[in-house]
């Protein structure tokens, strides 16, 4: 029987911020799109949440396949400072209809930050209450647009992974769109 892993970490995007902070960063997109293809081909899940120039992301999978994601990880240039919060083995993966579940700058977060007397989102000094809260947090808020689709066998897993990545790339292109439209307007 596999041993799985639930691993939760944080790190610091090295891209810099969408124009005063709002709207879907176009690099998360991209993140997204190459996380939910990959994954779905290991047979990994989890949950990512970005705020303030940092992520928060939950992997779960068989132990070896998540310590080897996180490896890799450390080398990819769109973040920093990545820092382990909570790593446990797991009776089995919860996240296991999302290949990378993710919840936008949600209400339900600021909330969560609030209760715990916090203003901005900082998960670098969460402490393990905070982390676990998280993660629940994240597992029970509606993902940004993908659905909720068992990873099942290769073929299927590799058609799931084109339907999001197609959904991605047509979402990332409105808001290019939509950007050039507002810059247009802004710098006339």
């Amino acid at each position: 029987m596999p041993r799985y892993l639930r691993l939760t970490y944080v790190s610091r995007a090295t891209f810099p911020p969408v124009r005063d902070g709002a709207g879907f960063h176009p690099e998360v997109g991209g993140i997204l799109v190459q996380s939910r293809r990959n994954n779905a081909r290991t047979r990994l899940v989890g949950g990512l949440y970005f705020a303030d120039g940092c992520f928060f992301q939950v992997l779960e999978g068989r132990e070896e396949d998540v310590e080897a994601l996180y490896a890799r990880l450390q080398d990819d240039p769109r973040h920093e400072d990545l820092r382990v919060l909570d790593r446990r083995e797991i009776r089995e993966p919860e996240f296991r209809g999302w290949a990378m579940k993710h919840v936008p700058d949600a209400p339900e977060v600021r909330a969560l930050m609030a209760r715990h007397g916090r203003i901005g989102f900082e998960p670098y000094s969460f402490s393990p209450e905070l982390v676990d809260g998280m993660v629940a947090l994240l597992l029970g808020t509606q993902d940004s647009g993908q659905p909720a689709e068992p990873i099942r066998g290769e073929a299927e897993r590799d058609a799931a992974s084109r339907r999001t990545e197609v959904s991605m790339l047509l979402g990332a292109a409105g808001l290019l769109v939509s950007a050039a439209a507002l810059a247009i307007v802004l710098f006339r």
